[in-house]
């Protein structure tokens, strides 16, 4: 039986969170804990461990950040739901590396600045990583909240955030140079021993 059902009260989350519930069988607002989806997995681990059993609903993206920041995890994905959205430019939010309009990373200098979304270090440290072993030099700038500000203030000259419209990204005069990590909506909990 399912004690707690940890929740995403993240905007973008909000629709898949109600798939997923309706998944579960729509269980008792008493069963939910809301949270941030970047949080979730932390919450489950802590709840499990003070002898609750709890699932939680989240992003594949923050799933993967916080795999990323363990030595060793006892949870596990247990159902993926696709992600499908015609407003998203990639049809689902995907972490890439923005640059500026009309150039390639090539041809920018091997030294570079790059704000980097706080939400995502270790997925972007281990993708800085293989740019750096190419060559390339990073100063890392991390932000809570929106990067592509700190592109437009001259304070970065690559940014690693989530894409999702694409809209802010085109209003700062940015473009996708890579897809980093694309994302689902996962039903998460602690592995069976």
């Amino acid at each position: 039986m399912i004690v707690f059902i940890v929740v995403p009260n993240n905007k973008g989350l909000a629709g898949y969170a109600e798939i997923a519930l309706q998944y579960l069988g729509n269980p008792p607002k008493d069963r939910t804990v809301i949270s941030r989806g970047e949080d979730i997995p932390f919450i489950i681990e802590e709840l499990s461990r003070n002898s609750k059993k709890v699932i939680g609903l989240t992003g594949r993206d923050l799933f993967r950040e916080y795999e990323l920041s363990k030595y060793n995890s006892n949870l596990a994905v247990f159902k993926t739901i696709d992600w499908n959205d015609k407003k998203a430019l990639f049809g689902k939010p995907v972490l890439c590396l923005l640059g500026p309009k009309d150039s390639k990373l090539e041809d920018l200098p091997k030294t570079l600045r790059v704000c980097i979304n706080s939400k995502y270090k270790n997925i972007s440290k281990k993708y800085l990583n293989a740019l750096e072993d190419k060559g390339f030099r990073f100063t890392k700038l991390y932000l809570a909240g929106s990067t592509e500000s700190a592109y437009g203030n001259g304070l970065s000259d690559l940014i690693i955030d989530i894409v999702y419209s694409g809209a802010s990204m085109k209003n700062a005069n940015l473009e996708v140079y890579d897809k980093i990590f694309e994302s689902d909506f996962v039903i998460i909990g602690v592995k069976d021993d």
